[in-house]
Order: C-alpha cells, then sequence, then structure tokens
C-alpha cells in the first residue's frame, strides 16, 4: 500500500486495529520508547517526575501559543531549529495554580509547592504574578539534545507502526518531518504525554512506580516481543503467551533499574518493594531480582484492560497526526 493513500485510508481507528493485531512486537517498542522519555525528563527536572509533568503542561501552551503565529502568517516557521527563537518571542498565558493541578492531576499544595521548587531551580520563571517557562541558555541547550534523541526515537516508533500498516517511509523522512513543523508536533505529543501521566497519577498517586515498573516489563517482554500475540491473545492467556523456561532469567536488579533510569538505587529497592506488595512484580528472595508476576499479571495495573484501552486511544490518536501529515506531504 503506497503512502499516498495512507490519509483517504488511515484513521485513528484503523491504527487502534494494526496495534492490537501486532500488539506482542508494538507494546515492546513503544514502552522502550515510554521508558526513555520517562527517564529523561526524570533526570532532566530535578529527578522529579511530579516537576517534570508540571514542565510539560508549560511546554504545551507555549507550542500552543506558537502555533497561533500561524493564524497571523502561514509562513511562520515553528521548525525544532527555531524553537527557542520562538519562545523569546512570544508571551505565554498566565497559568493558575488549579488548572496546573487539574491538567496533571496532582493535588493543589502539591503543585504550588512544586511550581516554587522549578522556580527557584531557574526552571520556570516568575514575573509578579506571571510565570512562564523559560529556562536558561544552558538548560536551553541540554533541552535541545533530550528532544533531539527523542524525536529519534519517535521517527523509529512510527515508522515501525508505518510497516505493520503497510506504508513504507523512511525514519529520516519522519524525522525531517517532525523537526520541521516541530511546535505542531511536540504539541500534539506533550498533551498525549500528559494525558498519560494524569492516568497513572490518579493510578498509583506516585509517577515514579511507573518509570520503574516499565523496566520490569521491558525485560520480561525481550522475549515476549517475539511472539505475534494480538491484543485479545494477550488477555485471554497472558501467562500462557508469555510463559518463559524460568520467568527469573527475565528478571532485573534494583541496580540496574537505577542505571537505566537515574533514579536512586536505594529508591528503586523502595519502590520495587512496593510494586512486590502490589503483586506487580515479584522478587527472587535469593538473588534479590524482580520479575513481572505472571500469576497476577491480568489483575493488576500495569496489564489493566481499562488502562490498555486509553494508552492505545491516546497514542494512535498522535500516530495518526503524523501519518497525515507525512502523506499530505507525499501528496
Amino acid at each position: 500500500m503506497e503512502l499516498n493513500r495512507l490519509n483517504s485510508e488511515i484513521n485513528i481507528k484503523e491504527i487502534v486495529k494494526t496495534y492490537k493485531n501486532n500488539y506482542g512486537k508494538i507494546f515492546h517498542e513503544f514502552i522502550t520508547v515510554q521508558s526513555d522519555f520517562l527517564s529523561d525528563i526524570y533526570n532532566r527536572y530535578n529527578k522529579d517526575l511530579d516537576a517534570a509533568n508540571i514542565v510539560l503542561y508549560f511546554a504545551r501552551n507555549l507550542h500552543e501559543k506558537t502555533l497561533r503565529e500561524r493564524d497571523r502568517d502561514l509562513d511562520f516557521n515553528i521548525s525544532f531549529e527555531k524553537f527557542w527563537d520562538n519562545a523569546d518571542k512570544t508571551k505565554q498565558d498566565n497559568r493558575r495554580i488549579i488548572d496546573i493541578a487539574e491538567s496533571t492531576g496532582l493535588p493543589k499544595e502539591t503543585a504550588r509547592r512544586k511550581v516554587n521548587n522549578l522556580i527557584k531551580s531557574k526552571v520556570l520563571l516568575k514575573n509578579k504574578t506571571s510565570i512562564s517557562w523559560c529556562p536558561p541558555l544552558d538548560q536551553r541547550k541540554s533541552y535541545t539534545a533530550v528532544v533531539d534523541r527523542q524525536i529519534n526515537q519517535i521517527s523509529k516508533l512510527v515508522q515501525f507502526i508505518a510497516i505493520h500498516l503497510e506504508f513504507k517511509i523512511s525514519k529520516d523522512k519522519i524525522n525531517i518531518e517532525l523537526k520541521k513543523h516541530f511546535s505542531f508536533f511536540w504539541y500534539h505529543y506533550i498533551k498525549t504525554q500528559l494525558g498519560y501521566l494524569k492516568m497513572w497519577q490518579e493510578e498509583f498517586n506516585d509517577l515514579e512506580l511507573i518509570l520503574i515498573a516499565l523496566q520490569v516489563v521491558i525485560q520480561a517482554n525481550l522475549s515476549y516481543r517475539k511472539k505475534d500475540v494480538s491484543y485479545e491473545q494477550h488477555f485471554a492467556s497472558t501467562p500462557n503467551n508469555i510463559k518463559f523456561k524460568n520467568e527469573k532469567d527475565n528478571s532485573v536488579s534494583a541496580t540496574s533499574v537505577s542505571e537505566v533510569t537515574g533514579v536512586p538505587r536505594a529508591t528503586c529497592i523502595r519502590k520495587l518493594e512496593k510494586l512486590n506488595k502490589m503483586k506487580i512484580v515479584r522478587k527472587d528472595i535469593q538473588s534479590k531480582r524482580y520479575y513481572v508476576d505472571l500469576k497476577n499479571l491480568q489483575n493488576n495495573a500495569i496489564n489493566s484492560r481499562r488502562i490498555s484501552e486509553s494508552t492505545i486511544q491516546m497514542f494512535s490518536e498522535f500516530y495518526s497526526i503524523v501519518l497525515k501529515a507525512l502523506a499530505r506531504k507525499e501528496n
């Protein structure tokens, strides 16, 4: 199927269907990208995912304001290269703590405290009663490097999904398009991530749990991803689909989780123990390593059908935006 037929034939419903039909393979690619994204923002913003979530909220609003420039000038440059120039020229709207709390799922007082900490670390700028996202030069350089890597990972994931949709598109083309219309795509991507994080905030009330749990799931999926397992097969008989010769062979240590995520080892141990009590992971007493609790997999939050449906739906909306934009370009 040629790419120029994408715009007329592919919609969110079709992407969701393709995602579910190829669930075993696509899910592994997704959680790998998602783990990297969460690790990046965790380490960038004071090793605090709640604070990172708040920055995402401000970043989304900045991109939205940048896009409004297109209302006055269709040729306005919203590229990755011009992002910070545009940011300096854009008057950001004042945001209330209650609005931040609503968008992130954080309690109001927690949001207020995190915002104050971000102001102290100069991530956010307070001018009288107005608060905006205006980081100093050194933070901008590191942000650019991190986002450049994230764009590359997203391009790879979108290409992987396009392959399963039987559309031919190179990762480089996707990468170029994402950077050329950066504020447009990044607004939608951050909006999607905010929805994802709010969902987990409401589920766990602790975003670090999902960051750490993803590492255990990724390790389990090193075998699972090779299986041609659909979404329905996964939920019908999960333990049979991902049964290993030895579950413990697909385990992970607190040290390795710490190295990958940047979360301090002591914190990783504490969070993994909490996940163990929640029957999301199991701990091998002898090796002190953790692995997915297959017996309770279908009953825990990580594998909840409700959460899986929401995740697939919200990210499929983003994938459809990217793929349709690519189709229009080709046409």
